[in-house]
């Protein structure tokens, strides 16, 4: 499991596991959930273009830190063979989060009833 992630209070938090913090170039990170716009699956992300990355690793079949594409900034932490977890944001450093999670589908559905999409 390359990240825990919990629903604490009005907040999402998310933190990298073991060498994953080094890796990803940091130890935990701490959404509001109004500024959460949504959670899917989406393994199709992994194919794309990611970006330059700053700071961070990718290395093949692994992708951790911040990626910068478009003017815009995705923080990964996720193994090529793990289940995608895009977590779209607004008003944050960053435009989404891409996550490799021990259950994502229930994560997904536990963002998105709390957020009421």
């Amino acid at each position: 499991m390359e990240n825990k992630v919990s629903l604490t209070g009005n907040k999402l938090v998310v933190v990298p596991q073991g060498i994953n913090k080094i890796f990803a170039v940091k130890g935990r990170l701490e959404i509001p959930l109004q500024n959460i716009e949504g959670a899917t699956i989406d393994n199709g992300i992994l194919n794309e273009f990611r970006g330059l990355k700053a700071p961070g690793t990718s290395i093949p079949g692994f992708y951790a830190g911040t990626f910068r594409k478009n003017n815009e900034k995705t923080f990964f932490n996720i193994k090529r063979t793990s289940m995608a977890v895009v977590i779209q944001l607004r008003n944050e450093k960053y435009t989404r989060l891409v996550l490799g999670v021990e259950d994502g589908r229930k994560l997904v559905d536990e963002i998105n009833n709390v957020i009421k999409i």
